[in-house]
C-alpha cells in the first residue's frame, strides 16, 4: 500500500477531487465541505495566535491539515449521533457542530465556555451538539463512544457513535478491549484513527509497519475496516458515510483508518525540530493541503462563492472571539464544581 503519511518528499500527491466536483457543487456538497474545513482551520489558527500573545494558557495539540477527516468523518452524521475526541480536538469539536464561540470561551477560561471555563483545551464538551468530549488519556475516548452507543441501542434508539483516536492509542489496550467487547455486545460505533505518523515523536511506521496496516489488524478481528486517503474530503465523506449506514444498520462496529499527517508540533511546546526537519510540516502542506486541494477542483467555476465563504468564516471567528472575550472569566471558586454526581459525595470529601 502507497504511504500517504510518510515524509512529504515520498508521499504521492492526491488526485485532485474534480470528477466529483461538477456534481457536488450543483448540490452545495462539496462547497459546504470547504466552509467547515475552513472554519476549522480558522479556529485553529485564532487559537494559536491567542496562546502565542499570552490570552490563553496551558497547552494547545494543533490539527491544522487533518481538516479533512474531521469534516468528512462529521459530514454523514446526525445531530443525535455522538463523537468522542482526543486531546487533539478542536476540529472535531468545530465538525460536529459545537459552537465556536463556546469554544473560544472556554480555552479563555470564562463561564460561557463548552465547560464553564474550567476544563480548557482538552476538555471540550457539548451535550447539545453530541459531542461526549475530549479526553487528555491516549485511547481513552474509545470505551465512551462504544458504551454510550450501545446504551442507546439497548433503549431503542438508532443512533451511533464515532472515536476518534491517534495511531498512538492503537499500542494501548483499551483500544483492543474496545474492539472486542463492542463487537460481542453489538455496539453501534466506528472508530477512526486518524494516523498522522507520529506518536508525539515515535513513528507509527515503527510500530505497526507503513499506512493500512492498522486497517489489516483490525480486520483480522472481523470488524469491518476501511482505510482512507484524509488528504480527500470527498473521499474521506463517502467511506466514512458508508461505514455510519452500515454500522446504524447492523448494530455492530466499524473501523476507518484516515492517513493524515501532523503539519505543526505535538503541541505548541513541542521543540519537534529535533526529532523532524524544521519545514517537513509546511511542505508537506503546500503540496498536499485538503483545503487547497478541494478550492482547486471548484474553481474557477465556484471562486466567487469560495470567496465569499472565506470572508464569511473570517467574519464568524472574529466575532466568536469578541462574544467570547465579553464573557466573564470562570471565577476560581468554581474549580471543584461539577467533579462529583452528587453534592453529598462532595461534601463527604
Amino acid at each position: 500500500m502507497s504511504d500517504p503519511a510518510g515524509s512529504p518528499d515520498s508521499r504521492p500527491e492526491i488526485a485532485s477531487p474534480t470528477a466529483l466536483a461538477g456534481e457536488t457543487e450543483a448540490n452545495g456538497v462539496a462547497l459546504e465541505l470547504y466552509r467547515r474545513m475552513q472554519l476549522v482551520r480558522a479556529v485553529e489558527l485564532e487559537i494559536e495566535l491567542l496562546y502565542k500573545r499570552g490570552e490563553i494558557s496551558g497547552s494547545f495539540h494543533s490539527s491544522v491539515g487533518q481538516e479533512a477527516c474531521a469534516v468528512g468523518v462529521c459530514a454523514p452524521l446526525r445531530d443525535s449521533d455522538l463523537v468522542t475526541s482526543t486531546h487533539r480536538g478542536h476540529g472535531h469539536a468545530v465538525a460536529k457542530g459545537v459552537p465556536v464561540s463556546a469554544v473560544f470561551a472556554e480555552l479563555l477560561g470564562r463561564v460561557g465556555g463548552v465547560s464553564g471555563g474550567r476544563g480548557g483545551s482538552m476538555h471540550l464538551h457539548h451535550k447539545a451538539s453530541g459531542f461526549l468530549g475530549q479526553n487528555a488519556i491516549v485511547g481513552a475516548g474509545l470505551p465512551w463512544a462504544a458504551g454510550a452507543a450501545w446504551a442507546r441501542r439497548r433503549i431503542g434508539q438508532d443512533s451511533v457513535s464515532v472515536a476518534f483516536t491517534g495511531d498512538g492509542a492503537v499500542a494501548a489496550g483499551a483500544f483492543h478491549e474496545v474492539l472486542v467487547l463492542a463487537r460481542y455486545w453489538s455496539s453501534p460505533c466506528l472508530i477512526v484513527c486518524e494516523n498522522n505518523g507520529l506518536a508525539h515523536s515515535m513513528p507509527a511506521a515503527a510500530l505497526f509497519g507503513e499506512v493500512g496496516t492498522i486497517t489489516e489488524m483490525v480486520a483480522a478481528t472481523g470488524v469491518a475496516a476501511r482505510f482512507v486517503d484524509g488528504r480527500d474530503v470527498l473521499a474521506v465523506r463517502e467511506v466514512a458515510g458508508e461505514l455510519i449506514e452500515e454500522t446504524r444498520a447492523s448494530g455492530t462496529p466499524a473501523f476507518l483508518e484516515c492517513a493524515v499527517f501532523r503539519v505543526h508540533p505535538h503541541s505548541i511546546a513541542d521543540p519537534d525540530y529535533r526529532y523532524r526537519g524544521r519545514d517537513e510540516g509546511q511542505r508537506w502542506l503546500d503540496a498536499n493541503d485538503p483545503i487547497a486541494k478541494l478550492r482547486d477542483a471548484l474553481e474557477p467555476a465556484a471562486a466567487e462563492k469560495l470567496d465569499e465563504i472565506d470572508a464569511d468564516v473570517a467574519g464568524t471567528v472574529a466575532d466568536a472571539v469578541a462574544r467570547a472575550k465579553e464573557s466573564e472569566p470562570t471565577p476560581i471558586g468554581s474549580a471543584m464544581s461539577h467533579i462529583y454526581a452528587t453534592p453529598e459525595l462532595a461534601e463527604r470529601g
